[in-house]
């Protein structure tokens, strides 16, 4: 399996770490994250019965929500026993000649400009990432990357209004995407400490609206980073069974 950029991965820390010979990698959970937060937003929206025990737990006692995206998980995966086949490699090399320093911009989606900007190592290209899907699981996890990144977009476009970035960037990522393989979004995209790893709590009015009561944060990402050299936001990307090139 290979995975392909369609707009620049931007490490976690400004830098992808390094081997023992100091060329850059990937670290596999870039991969997994993703993978999990695309398969808890697609399957939670379809399960009724899952988000009626995940309803259940999520009322009792305070929130810690780096807990909970763990424990949420625990629940699908225990239910979707697919899903445990799942494993990427912990290090895939980066092509050095892919990886560049970049300028990014912290956007803030709601006020429609830049708030902010800063330095970042940023992959563009493609590598081989393993065949840690099963084929069992192929076709699932297909519809959940879909689901979860046209949500994402959606957002986005939803948020900027009739700002210039949704006509030229996002109307023809939502049109390309529909024909990818397995769509993700990886490494920083948001300033969110979360990421996307609570987008599912969206759906959940009773815990969106308590969640933005106990701790003040929307669920939904407000500030994306921005590539302004590639008018694009960061980190969409795919998995494809097959070399694309």
């Amino acid at each position: 399996m290979y995975l392909l950029t369609w707009s620049r991965l931007l490490a976690r820390r400004s830098r992808f770490p390094r081997d023992e010979k100091g060329h850059p990698y990937l670290p596999g959970d870039y991969l997994m994250e993703s993978l999990k937060d695309a398969v808890v937003f697609y399957l939670v929206k379809r399960d009724k019965a899952l988000e009626g025990k995940i309803k259940r737990y999520l009322s009792v006692g305070r929130l810690n929500p780096e807990d909970v995206a763990e424990d949420v998980w625990r629940m699908v995966s225990e239910r979707y026993p697919f899903l445990k086949g799942v494993k990427f490699p912990e290090v895939v090399p980066l092509d050095p000649g892919g990886v560049q320093t970049v300028t990014v911009g912290v956007f803030d989606l709601k006020a429609g400009y830049e708030v902010d900007t800063f330095k970042s190592e940023a992959f563009s290209g493609f590598l081989s990432v393993g065949d840690g899907i099963p084929k069992e699981a192929l076709e699932r996890i297909r519809y959940a990357g879909r689901s979860f990144t046209e949500a994402l977009v959606k957002m986005e476009m939803a948020m900027l209004g009739d700002h210039p970035l949704t006509e030229r960037f996002h109307i023809p990522l939502l049109n390309d995407m529909r024909r990818w393989e397995i769509p993700l979004r990886l490494g920083r995209w948001t300033t969110s400490p979360y990421g996307g790893r609570l987008m599912f709590f969206w759906r959940i009015k009773e815990v969106r609206e308590r969640i933005l009561r106990d701790y003040g944060t929307d669920i939904r990402p407000r500030k994306v980073l921005l590539l302004p050299r590639d008018m694009a936001t960061a980190g969409w990307s795919e998995i494809k069974t097959r070399k694309p090139f």
